[in-house]
């Protein structure tokens, strides 16, 4: 995978992490509504495991609603969820989602200076 490719997939995760993070303190939204929104943005973000960092956070998450299969929808009722498993979610997205910006920003860092050296006009190349 090139450079770009991983940029934009970062890019990609950030914005659902985001909008995942955001669906669970979403005030024209019941509790199930949060939670069911912000779980789909969290399974179309990892669609397998992910490796490194991410993979302790998204571990948690996934045994706090009981483990689904892989690649499943994954719907889970609130009530059947304890106050720990449903902070345990919360807490697991918001660390993805600042992992998934350093991360990216880092990326774009590394694009950037990599640009900068490739630039014939660049009088530092």
């Amino acid at each position: 995978m090139d450079r770009t490719s991983d940029l934009d997939t970062l890019r990609f995760h950030v914005e659902q992490l985001t909008t995942a993070v955001e669906a669970l303190s979403a005030p024209d939204r019941t509790p199930q509504e949060r939670l069911d929104r912000a779980l789909s943005y969290f399974s179309r973000t990892y669609r397998d495991d992910p490796t490194g960092p991410a993979f302790s956070p998204w571990r948690r998450i996934y045994k706090a609603i009981g483990d689904p299969p892989i690649g499943t929808t994954i719907a889970v009722r609130i009530e059947l969820l304890s106050e720990r498993e449903q902070t345990t979610i919360t807490e697991s997205l918001t660390e993805l989602l600042e992992h998934a910006r350093k991360t990216c920003e880092e990326a774009e860092q590394t694009a950037a200076l990599a640009a900068g050296a490739e630039d014939p006009n660049d009088p530092v190349s």
